[in-house]
């Protein structure tokens, strides 16, 4: 748990919207929570669209540079 807001950090670093990680304790006896909680974010992810974490961190920018490398 105290890992996470690492975490977080992290992906936002890598340009990566927070709408894409979650954390979620739900017990084993829990399924139909499990279900509801996927599906749910299964639908936030697909309505962010694809993820361009490359363009967002100026990956391909520095890759398409003729100074790059």
């Amino acid at each position: 748990m105290k890992r996470f807001p690492v975490l977080q950090q992290m992906v936002r670093q890598f340009g990566i919207e927070d709408g894409r990680l979650r954390l979620e304790w739900i017990s084993a006896s829990e399924g139909d929570v499990f279900v509801r909680v996927v599906n749910g974010m299964v639908e936030q992810v697909r309505a962010l669209g694809p993820l361009a974490w490359k363009r967002r961190a100026g990956i391909e920018d520095r890759m398409q540079s003729p100074h790059a490398g």
